[in-house]
C-alpha cells in the first residue's frame, strides 16, 4: 500500500510539473530564444504577454525575438509597450534605440540611445552607436566624443577604434587615425575595415603609394566588395599604375555597375593610356548615372587627339 502511495505521489508530482511548465511560456520563451527559434520564442513570449500584461520583461523579450526576425516595427510596438510599464529600463531603452539605429531613423535612434545613457552611463554600445550616427550625420566633432567615450568603456575593442579611426581621417588628423587603425589591425589582422580605414588614411594624406597595401589586404579578406575594389584601382590610378587601376576598376564595376565614382575612374584611367574608344564606353556608362561627372570626363575625353 506505501509503495502504491508513493507511486501516485510521484505521478501526482510529475504531472503537475508538467502543468506548470505548459503554463510558463515565459521561460519557454527563453529556452526557444537560446536556441535561436525566434519564431516560437515570439509565440511564447505573445503569451506570456497576455498572461501577464504588466510583464515588461516578456514585451522586451518579445521586441528581441522581433528585431532577430527583422520585424523592426513589431519589434518598436513591444520595447515601447516595456518601456511604457518601466521608463527607465535600461536594455530596452537601448534596443529601441537600436532598431530605429537598423531603420537608419537615426533621429529617433539618438533620442533612446541618449536615454538610455541617461540611465546608465557605464553602457559603452549606445556610446558607439551614437558615434556611428553622428559620423553618418557628418557631425564629426559629436562623433569623436561619442566614440572615445565608448573606447574609455571598452578600451580592447577593435570596432570601437576603426570608427574613432574613421572619424579623425574625416577630421583630417591622419596620424591620429593611423594609430587606431594599426593598432586594431595588430589586434585583428583580418578586419577588413581596419585595413580600409588604414588604406584611407593613407590615401587622404596623399601617402598614395602607402594605402596600396592596405587596400589590397581589404579585397583579399572581402573580394566581393566593390568599395574596396574601387579605392584599390584609384590608388593605382593616383600612382600611374593605369593597368592595374583599370583591371581593380573593372573588378569592381563586376561587383557593382551603379557607381558612377567606378566608372568615372574606369573613363580616365583610359584616358591615361589614351584608350579612346573604352574610355567613350565608360562615359556612356556614367552619364545616366552622375551628370556632373561625366561633364568632367567628356572634357578629358575631349582633350584626346
Amino acid at each position: 500500500m506505501k509503495t502504491f502511495l508513493r507511486a501516485l505521489i510521484l505521478i501526482v508530482t510529475v504531472f503537475a510539473a508538467v502543468a506548470v511548465a505548459q503554463n510558463d511560456p515565459f521561460n519557454e520563451g527563453l529556452k526557444q530564444f537560446q536556441a535561436k527559434d525566434y519564431v516560437a520564442a515570439a509565440i511564447s513570449f505573445g503569451k506570456a504577454v497576455q498572461q501577464t500584461p504588466q510583464n515588461y520583461q516578456a514585451h522586451f523579450n518579445l521586441g528581441l525575438c522581433y528585431y532577430n526576425l527583422k520585424r523592426y516595427d513589431d519589434a518598436i510596438s513591444s520595447f515601447q509597450k516595456a518601456i511604457g510599464i518601466k521608463a527607465d529600463y535600461v536594455r530596452a531603452n537601448f534596443w529601441l534605440g537600436n532598431t530605429y539605429y537598423s531603420l537608419k531613423r537615426y533621429d529617433d535612434a539618438l533620442i533612446w540611445l541618449q536615454r538610455s545613457i541617461q540611465s546608465d552611463p557605464n553602457q559603452d554600445k549606445p556610446y558607439y552607436l551614437l558615434g556611428s550616427i553622428y559620423q553618418i550625420q557628418k557631425r564629426y566633432t559629436e562623433a569623436e566624443t561619442s566614440l572615445k567615450k565608448a573606447l574609455e568603456l571598452k578600451p580592447a575593442d577593435v570596432d570601437y577604434k576603426v570608427e574613432l579611426g574613421n572619424v579623425l581621417v574625416n577630421l583630417k588628423r591622419y596620424p591620429e587615425a593611423i594609430v587606431l587603425f594599426d593598432a586594431a589591425i595588430k589586434a585583428n589582422p583580418s578586419h577588413q575595415n581596419a585595413q580600409l580605414g588604414m588604406g584611407n588614411a593613407y590615401y587622404n594624406n596623399s601617402r598614395n603609394v602607402e594605402s596600396i597595401p592596405y587596400y589590397k589586404r581589404a579585397t583579399e579578406l572581402s573580394p566581393t566588395w566593390a568599395t574596396a575594389h574601387s579605392y584599390l584601382a584609384d590608388a593605382y590610378y593616383r600612382t600611374k599604375q593605369y593597368s592595374l587601376a583599370i583591371a581593380s576598376f573593372e573588378t569592381a564595376i563586376k561587383l557593382d555597375n551603379k557607381r558612377a565614382d567606378t566608372w568615372y575612374g574606369l573613363g580616365i584611367s583610359y584616358v591615361a593610356i589614351k584608350n579612346k574608344a573604352m574610355a567613350q564606353k565608360a562615359l556612356n556608362e556614367l552619364r545616366p548615372l552622375d551628370a556632373e561627372k561625366a561633364v568632367t570626363l567628356q572634357k578629358q575625353l575631349d582633350q584626346l587627339k
